[in-house]
């Protein structure tokens, strides 16, 4: 009677990853449109307001379009298509 082998698997797998082209840079943020997706973690909506404030001081942002998520899961449709109006969006959380 032979003793059992090990049987060794490889758990890596083939890179999934895909070349997306990233959106083309704004010439100028005056009279632009800013969206602000808040995560709802501790903090999130009143850091990205701060940074609105000062785009709109500094650089002219003439808009803010403010919506929130839950933490965890993507945006509903509605809430995408709200900031699919916008010239850019913040994404961010904080605690």
């Amino acid at each position: 009677m032979s003793a059992p082998g090990i049987i060794l698997y490889d758990p890596t797998a083939e890179s999934r990853a895909r070349a997306t082209p990233l959106a083309p840079r704004l010439a100028s943020l005056a009279g632009r449109r800013a969206g602000i997706l808040d995560n709802g973690k501790a903090n999130a909506g009143t850091l990205m307001l701060a940074v609105v404030e000062r785009l709109k001081a500094r650089h002219g942002v003439a808009e803010v379009v403010k919506r929130e998520k839950p933490v965890a899961g993507p945006p509903a449709p509605e809430i995408v298509e709200a900031l699919s109006a916008c010239d850019f969006v913040l994404v961010g959380s904080a605690d």
